[in-house]
């Protein structure tokens, strides 16, 4: 193997109390655009080509990413019931074939189940 390439997994590079700091920045910028969307309300987001149903799409998306990296010590402290095979179906739905994605499904996801996982994790 050369020596100008060696392979790092990911997360191993920063210390774990780094990756958590930002791992945690990130969560926290997610529930806030939760919030947001949430604000703006259902028919904003059941709107025909919804700005808002799109910024879901992306947080959904992000989230599964955030959740893949969680340090052990904070993925000990996801809810029982999460199911990180769902989540990474749901994130697949809406990054590839975001048509068959039902609307209700997201906005369930966006209003509650990623605030309460975010907030488990959190604490």
């Amino acid at each position: 193997m050369s020596d100008r390439f060696h392979p790092v997994p990911r997360g191993e590079s920063e210390q774990p109390r780094e990756r958590w700091s930002a791992l945690r920045e990130g969560f926290l910028d997610l529930l806030a655009e939760c919030s947001e969307i949430v604000e703006h309300g259902r028919p904003a987001f059941d709107a025909p080509r919804s700005l808002t149903y799109r910024a879901a799409e992306a947080v959904v998306i992000h989230f599964d990413d955030l959740v893949g990296r969680l340090p052990t010590d904070r993925a000990a402290l996801l809810p029982e019931g999460l199911s990180l095979a769902a989540v990474r179906r749901t994130r697949n739905i809406l990054s590839h074939d975001y048509r068959k994605a039902k609307k209700e499904i997201v906005w369930d996801v966006i209003e509650h189940r990623i605030p309460a996982v975010i907030i488990a994790i959190l604490d």
